[in-house]
């Protein structure tokens, strides 16, 4: 720990008064007090599964949707933000989710066309070097979500709704080659005091359909105000409609099995951020709407 500080008083100098660890659970994050600002220092460890690719994200946007980048480093491979001022979208009143869901879903929209541009070799995870570590998008899905499944096998519909899906819709599990961020949850998104959009913790990032990060947020956002903007805007066919649920599903259950890892007992009763439903709630509405299981 102490190289990390140290490493934080070298780059920022003699300005800095406090430095305060706020989070570490799969990177290291500080909380800076300078002189004159207060400052975030984060540093990559890539401990996890994911390879942080936040930075990359800055060589397609610019700070619009992003913090604001005052250092990077690649070594070792950390980075300085200024501090942004602001409410989560969890944080927001329901008189306020409904005055800016335009500007919210609009940027989200914005965000996911830019980001998805860019075309990368491969499917899934990420390496370093921006290529997906599998050669198909369907061998990505099934050898994950069979992971996810295996880690809730306790509870009944989390463990069969993988297969379910997969029985009845293999032939929508079809994948594009795009970049797509895919933790758009209302803790990473942020409006901020000026009426901005921020997507604030963005480095998770995937190579597969468009459609597939938009169904993360909709995990997240279903039978919200949110959810309803966004499907009006984006106008879908029937098949994208049933895609944008399955996905919806998948990133759920990664979510509860993720949360399984760290000790959480009653999975049932964990809600997502910004909602009133619980996953298993909203899991259950998207498998009924699939005519999977009866309503």
């Amino acid at each position: 720990m102490d190289n990390y500080i140290n490493k934080i008083k070298e780059v920022l100098g003699n300005d800095v008064l406090n430095i305060e660890l706020v989070s570490k659970t799969s990177n290291y994050v500080f909380k800076v007090v300078t002189k004159n600002e207060v400052l975030y220092a984060k540093f990559y460890l890539n401990n996890s599964s994911h390879i942080d690719h936040e930075l990359y994200l800055y060589k397609l946007l610019d700070n619009k949707y992003l913090k604001e980048l005052v250092i990077s480093s690649d070594n070792p491979k950390f980075a300085v933000f200024k501090e942004l001022k602001g409410k989560t979208l969890d944080e927001l009143s329901k008189d306020e989710l409904l005055s800016y869901r335009e500007t919210i879903v609009d940027s989200l929209i914005h965000f996911y066309d830019t980001v998805g541009s860019v075309k990368v070799d491969g499917y899934g995870l990420l390496d370093s070097e921006i290529k997906g570590t599998s050669k198909s998008f369907l061998d990505f899905i099934v050898n994950r979500q069979m992971d996810t499944q295996n880690v809730l096998k306790d509870y009944d519909l989390f463990n069969s709704a993988f297969s379910m899906i997969y029985d009845k819709y293999s032939y929508l599990i079809t994948g594009d080659n795009c970049l797509v961020p895919i933790d758009t949850n209302a803790k990473n998104i942020m409006l901020t005091d000026d009426g901005n959009i921020k997507f604030i913790d963005p480095g998770e990032l995937i190579s597969g359909p468009k459609l597939m990060g938009y169904g993360d947020f909709v995990a997240h956002t279903y039978k919200t105000s949110l959810y309803d903007c966004l499907i009006d805007k984006l106008n879908l066919s029937p098949d994208d409609l049933k895609r944008i649920r399955i996905y919806a599903v998948f990133s759920s259950l990664n979510i509860l099995a993720f949360l399984k890892k760290l000790g959480v007992q009653d999975l049932k009763e964990v809600i997502p951020y910004g909602n009133k439903y619980s996953f298993y709630d909203l899991i259950s509405e998207h498998l009924e709407e699939l005519s999977l299981v009866k309503k």
